[in-house]
């Protein structure tokens, strides 16, 4: 068999889940292990009514009684998974979605992914140095990961940490007012950005895999490289000391630290976000219709070593999913 490719659907409508079986015909005929990845929506509230969405899946056994199930957490609202301001509600509902996802109705292997949603002002993100930031990572953020990975091992669950862009809501237009903690989202900054270079080793040391977002990584490797052509400081989104060496790194270099316990979200993404010049970028684009340059190399390599990955494109027609179907068409070309 060729590579486990996951297409998304929100378990609680069936016809996400007819459009997502459906697209994995064409995948399985060119030899693809299919899968699943169930979005849930709403933070803890999302995870209520799984009978619902068991019951919902249950429908389909016949077809999907044997694929793989990945489970993605909902960062919103942001405070049921901030791991740094609210550490016990984070693992509390990363705790819930382990007993979800155990709980899907098939014998197969199953994974969450989440984020680590560690959100701060620009001001606080500048009150500490890159070594003050990481300390904080393991005083506070690696405890509740460890408890996390000791609760998921009695449920066979498989626990991957998601990487985020930068800013972590970059894609958010300066119009939208949405607040957490009384800042607007687009004004929220991550200090534990997590790439190969920092993130990526300590958290696999915890016993957790890589949830690796090309679209999000993306954004690192921009906004440092932004820095450095525009002289446009960064301060506030990346550590200064960081941004010479993320100015160099690729997304290959990311994807080639991976192996095949870790997972991919495969997608394009363009533009860039500038707090001086109003602009976001944006995620989750059709393959090739980005500025991912490097995509097709990218492609290659995961095929290469068997990464797990997730067709995660945006839609604006979830009843046709028309950009993940032209998608699947890009990569069965390659």
């Amino acid at each position: 068999m060729a590579n486990i490719i996951y297409i998304p659907t929100l378990p609680t409508e069936d016809y996400q889940n007819k459009i997502a079986i459906k697209l994995q015909e064409k995948l399985i005929a060119n030899n693809y292990s299919p899968g699943l990845m169930l979005v849930i929506l709403g933070g803890k509230k999302g995870l209520e009514n799984s009978n619902v969405h068991y019951s919902n899946l249950k429908k389909f056994d016949s077809v999907i009684k044997d694929w793989r199930f990945v489970t993605l957490l909902s960062c919103f609202p942001c405070r049921d998974l901030d791991l740094l301001n609210e550490p016990a509600l984070g693992l509390a509902h990363i705790k819930d979605g382990i007993d979800y996802t155990a709980n899907i109705p098939f014998d197969v292997e199953k994974e969450l992914t989440f984020h680590l949603g560690s959100l701060v002002t620009s001001d606080e993100f500048l009150s500490r140095d890159k070594k003050g930031w990481h300390k904080l990572f393991y005083d506070v953020v690696v405890p509740v990961l460890k408890k996390a990975v000791d609760y998921s091992k009695d449920k066979g669950v498989k626990l991957k940490v998601e990487s985020t862009p930068v800013p972590e809501f970059g894609d958010v237009p300066d119009a939208d007012l949405r607040t957490y903690q009384g800042i607007k989202l687009n004004e929220l900054r991550n200090p534990f950005y997590i790439t190969r270079l920092w993130g990526f080793e300590q958290i696999k040391e915890l016993g957790l895999g890589i949830c690796l977002d090309i679209c999000h990584n993306r954004t690192i490797y921009e906004v440092a490289r932004y820095d450095i052509e525009k002289k446009e400081s960064s301060n506030g989104i990346l550590f200064s000391e960081d941004v010479n060496q993320l100015s160099n790194a690729s997304l290959l270099e990311d994807v080639a630290f991976l192996d095949s316990l870790d997972l991919i979200h495969l997608n394009d993404g363009r533009g860039i976000y500038s707090n001086i010049k109003k602009t976001t970028f944006e995620e989750g684009v059709t393959l090739g219709e980005g500025e991912i340059v490097e995509l097709d190399q990218i492609i290659s390599l995961i095929e290469v070593k068997k990464i797990p990955f997730v067709l995660e494109i945006n839609e604006t027609d979830f009843r046709t999913k028309s950009n993940t179907k032209q998608s699947i068409d890009y990569l069965l070309k390659k």
